[in-house]
């Protein structure tokens, strides 16, 4: 997968000193992205018109203005480019535009936890963009396991999952409606020679951060003597 990531305040590769630097590494980390870095969004319309495709594009601009606007248009429109905005300034000369949903607008001081609302918001813009093209998302009701970022969204709040806590829940989504017994979960997801206490402790994790995250606390069930569950 590709990233574009568009700084235009003229910042250089790889951002350094840039305000939005830890989202290279985001996409890096959390989606395995190949990240490409432009100072302006002339560079960026140039690459795609030479046939270079991105799944998403991040564009930090620090005045939101006419001139940009008909650019962003074009990206969108004619080359179809799915774009996030982070905005700081918005000029359009008293002219009313129509302000794009997919964007974080911050003051000039960046604001007490914007990090955290940033990333929240990447995560499910592109998220959704990529259950879109790829169908990467096992979804039942409001609950969504998401493959790429290994994430599970319960309404609206999105719940990051260590590898064995996605594989433990998928395998129960997969089967949802039915109870899995934990030699089964042991056999799919780690070894015969491994002792039954790790789903346990697996299912407590889970519960435990659902339930703390989201508030949700009927998500995972367990018979005695029959296995796990999940209903909604």
């Amino acid at each position: 997968m590709r990233v574009a990531l568009v700084c235009c305040a003229g910042s250089t590769e790889p951002c350094e000193g840039c305000r939005f630097q830890n989202v290279h590494s985001f996409f890096s980390r959390v989606y395995g992205c190949k990240v490409f870095h432009f100072k302006e969004l002339e560079a960026l319309v140039d690459i795609v018109k030479d046939g270079l495709r991105f799944d998403g594009v991040v564009v930090s601009t620090p005045d939101f203005n006419l001139g940009f606007i008909h650019t962003m248009q074009y990206l969108q429109q004619m080359l179809k480019l799915k774009v996030f905005l982070i905005v700081e300034k918005i000029s359009t000369q008293g002219i009313t535009v129509q302000f794009p949903s997919n964007h974080i607008y911050i003051d000039s001081s960046g604001g007490h936890g914007f990090q955290e609302e940033l990333f929240s918001r990447l995560r499910c813009w592109f998220d959704e963009e990529l259950s879109v093209n790829t169908h990467c998302t096992r979804q039942i009701k409001d609950i969504a396991l998401n493959l790429h970022s290994k994430s599970l969204k319960v309404g609206e709040v999105i719940i990051e999952l260590t590898s064995k806590e996605y594989e433990l829940l998928d395998l129960l989504l997969e089967c949802q409606g039915q109870y899995i017994p934990t030699e089964k979960i042991l056999h799919h997801l780690w070894d015969s020679y491994t002792s039954p206490e790790i789903v346990r402790q697996y299912v407590y994790k889970l519960r435990h951060k659902i339930e703390t995250t989201a508030g949700r606390s009927d998500i995972i069930h367990f018979r005695r003597g029959i296995g796990y569950s999940v209903s909604f």
